[in-house]
């Protein structure tokens, strides 16, 4: 009888500790290389403990999934809803396809989602299914990009990014010389970022004799790249506002033999990035956090869930990299899962 009685309480523990482990719907499964634990941001002490927050449902559907900077966010999403004892993640990307986000976020909708963290592929495509949302009671947090009708966006500050860029170019050219910039205008991180660096240039004696819309696709920006390099062969600096423009750039410029003499910048932490500066073939690039980003998010949809006010803007810090601190980079993306060859 002892026996039989030990063999059912192992039963009860077993079925237990599966049940606590599970989740709703279908959740993408992290890198294999998980972040040192003290790269993780302590829960903020409003955020509650995992027993008050894990009835929430979150859902989360990114733009693209695919890309490093994205690895990262979902790494923070995951390790949030970890530290905070919350199990229904649904976790959904779009593959770079605006209908299929706006059908993705109708279904965390048709799921029962209390809150939905969302990285918008196109910042106005997505109104429509947002205010839908939040008509139905669903609070909506933007990730990295913004969107008519988010409750709150937790990103970097991307109008001082592209300060940033615009005050190294500034000091780098003495205040003067020609210059060309890849830029976007499809989502609001890009628009920000146009206006803080033009903002700074406009102040100056430089001349931008170039500007494209092109950042959103590599393929778009090494096509523009090379246009304006023909065009313009005297520019002294070539500003890339993201990874995909800044990418674009050098390979245009290495290919018209120009890397000694032309300034490239880049944006965000990414293994092609931290590469290139390490290297000496791109002069500057700004990093920001998405793991963080999709940590904080997550602390945000928590504090909604309990009725508690929430900040509209969660601000992500940002950094300069440059060849002489980029190793801090490369083991932070390291430690995210992300390869640098």
């Amino acid at each position: 009888m002892k026996k039989i009685m030990s063999l059912l309480l192992m039963l009860v523990i077993l079925f237990s500790i599966t049940a606590c482990g599970g989740s709703t719907g279908e959740t993408q499964q992290p890198a294999e290389s998980q972040p040192d634990a003290s790269d993780a941001p302590a829960p903020d002490d409003n955020s509650g403990d995992g027993a008050e927050s894990n009835d929430i449902i979150i859902g989360a559907s990114f733009g693209q999934n695919v890309h490093p900077f994205f690895v990262a966010m979902q790494l923070g999403i995951e390790q949030a809803c970890q530290d905070l004892g919350i199990s229904n993640l649904n976790f959904l990307a779009a593959d770079g396809s605006l209908e299929t986000q706006v059908s993705q976020i109708e279904n965390l909708v048709t799921m029962g989602c209390d809150a939905i963290l969302l990285n918008p592929y196109d910042s106005d495509g997505v109104a429509n299914a947002v205010a839908d949302a939040s008509r139905a009671g669903v609070k909506i947090i933007t990730m990295d990009i913004d969107c008519a009708g988010s409750d709150a966006f937790v990103a970097s500050n991307n109008v001082l990014v592209g300060e940033m860029l615009g005050d190294y170019i500034i000091e780098q050219l003495g205040g003067t010389g020609k210059i060309a910039i890849i830029d976007g205008i499809s989502v609001t991180s890009l628009k920000d970022r146009s206006e803080g660096f033009l903002g700074k240039i406009a102040a100056s004696d430089i001349e931008i004799v170039a500007e494209q819309y092109a950042a959103m696709e590599r393929s778009t920006s090494l096509e523009a790249a090379e246009t304006i390099l023909q065009a313009n062969p005297d520019i002294k600096a070539f500003v890339g506002v993201n990874e995909n423009s800044g990418m674009a750039i050098l390979s245009a410029v290495t290919a018209a033999g120009r890397l000694d003499d032309i300034i490239i910048t880049t944006v965000d932490a990414t293994s092609e990035n931290l590469a290139a500066i390490r290297d000496g073939k791109v002069e500057v690039g700004v990093s920001q956090n998405p793991y963080l980003m999709g940590y904080q998010a997550v602390e945000q949809a928590v504090r909604m869930k309990k009725g508690e006010n929430v900040e509209k803007f969660v601000e992500v810090e940002v950094s300069y990299m440059t060849k002489e601190n980029v190793q801090e980079f490369i083991t932070r993306e390291q430690g995210y899962g992300v390869e640098i060859e």
